[in-house]
């Protein structure tokens, strides 16, 4: 009877002893079944996230495009024949982003078929061996943009400068050769809802030993400062703020060494829910203009949106202010929309776009409708405008009717995949007898009626963007 009792706790030891052995043979010595749970094995090897790589992207932008110009910028007689080219601009661009530094290059050649010929420079041929003075091969865009942390950054070189809707300040992509400015900007973007920037930009006709004459081609500011904001309230409610000085060296030759500053201030505030879409945008104008004459003008844009599955209906206007022409004011009131693009708000014929010379100091009122359908691959606008002087322009000592015409302009896009668009466009107008004034001031009253009243322009464009290769550092 003993030694049965004796065999029976034998046993159960035994059966203790092979559970403890089970048990540490699953769970390391010091180390919970807990804390087993949570960690992962001795052997393996906890991999740290991977830091950001660089990327380096080479690609195309080709835009090739043939016009039809009967009533495109200018106002043509009845008896003109319509004007037919084909432009095209490529660009070649180098892109590389890394976490520290940016580096974009876009190498630009823009020019209308035929305005420099291949064979120019060549000997032993029949054409002349003078190189053209049309080159336009050059760095439209060549800039670097070191990053200091994931929120600020600044921007050093040629570049392209698009703020808020572009009206002020745009790439104009619609011409050929579009807009670029040399500058420096500081960039700070907090990637949630908060951007703002303030650019500089100088500039000089060449390395002047003395002074600062500025003799450029074309008329262009000397300095430049910006100062941009876009603040995202809430998911309805967004406010920009756009301030600007730009200063122009006098037009009088004897005064090279005085810069007449001009102040652009003002911006927009926007409030969309559900399908409607409201903004007002104002932007007052003060200084002085390049004459050294005060300032005193104004722009102001309302715009309602209403958009309901493929379709977009937008009514609004713009609002220009004018001098009137029958009294002299001491102050200019024109209003000039800076560096902005006037296309793709007045009208595609581009009677307005150039201010305040294409309205001869009298200002501009431009109410206009437009409708955009867009579906799969395809997109049609139309777009509707009306034309009235803001102010009163005398022609010859008498007033003329404020109202100037009506255009309208279609546009039909076709992207039949992400590297291609294809894009047709017709645009008309019906002008008054005012807008012959406006636009020619030294015309006869009994040449008025040999311009045309219904002018037009046609064009058919092929955008091309492939991308030759992206390769990671």
């Amino acid at each position: 009877m003993y030694k049965l009792v004796n065999l029976k706790k034998l046993s159960i030891l035994a059966a203790i002893a092979l559970s403890i052995t089970s048990v540490k043979a699953q769970v390391s010595p010091g180390t919970s079944s807990v804390d087993t749970a949570k960690k992962p094995p001795a052997d393996t090897v906890v991999k740290k996230p991977e830091a950001p790589k660089s990327t380096l992207t080479f690609g195309l932008d080709m835009r090739t495009r043939f016009e039809i110009r009967h009533g495109y910028r200018a106002l043509p007689l009845k008896d003109t024949g319509a004007g037919f080219n084909i432009s095209q601009r490529t660009r070649f661009n180098i892109d590389f982003k890394s976490k520290n530094l940016d580096v974009f290059l876009s190498l630009q050649d823009a020019r209308v078929w035929g305005q420099q010929d291949p064979r120019e420079g060549q000997t032993g041929t029949s054409t002349q061996n003078t190189p053209s003075s049309t080159f336009a091969t050059y760095f439209y865009e060549a800039y670097a943009e070191p990053h200091f942390g994931d929120k600020f950054s600044v921007r050093i070189g040629r570049q392209r400068v698009m703020y808020d809707n572009q009206r002020l300040f745009a790439e104009n992509d619609w011409r050929l050769p579009g807009n670029s400015h040399d500058a420096i900007r500081a960039i700070f973007n907090n990637k949630i809802n908060f951007t703002t920037e303030l650019l500089f930009a100088f500039n000089q006709s060449g390395e002047n030993l003395f002074t600062t004459k500025y003799q450029p081609l074309v008329p262009n500011y000397k300095s430049l400062l910006v100062n941009y904001l876009n603040w995202k309230i809430n998911d309805k409610l967004a406010l920009t703020t756009l301030n600007t000085m730009d200063g122009y060296q006098s037009s009088d030759p004897a005064k090279y060494t005085t810069t007449y500053q001009r102040f652009t201030l003002g911006g927009r505030l926007e409030y969309s829910t559900y399908n409607w879409y409201l903004t007002f945008s104002g932007y007052k104008q003060l200084g002085k203009d390049s004459s050294g004459k005060n300032l005193d003008a104004y722009y102001i844009q309302p715009e309602i949106k209403y958009t309901s599955g493929p379709l977009i209906v937008r009514l609004g206007m713009e609002y220009l202010s004018g001098a009137d022409s029958s009294t002299h004011p001491s102050k200019d009131k024109n209003f000039v929309p800076l560096y902005g693009v006037a296309h793709r708000f007045m009208g595609n014929q581009d009677f307005f776009a150039t201010f305040p010379v294409d309205v001869n100091g009298a200002g501009l009122f431009n109410p206009y409708l437009f409708f955009q359908y867009i579906k799969n691959k395809v997109s049609l606008r139309v777009e509707s405008h009306l034309f009235y002087s803001q102010s009163q322009f005398v022609f010859k000592g008498s007033p003329v009717d404020k109202y100037l015409g009506f255009e309208n302009d279609w546009r039909f896009n076709y992207k039949p995949s992400k590297i291609a668009d294809l894009e047709i466009g017709f645009c008309w107008s019906a002008i008054t007898n005012s807008m012959v004034y406006i636009k020619n001031p030294k015309v006869s009253t009994a040449d008025v009626g040999k311009y045309s009243k219904l002018p037009y322009f046609s064009y058919v464009s092929l955008r091309l963007t492939p991308t030759f290769g992206k390769v990671t550092l």
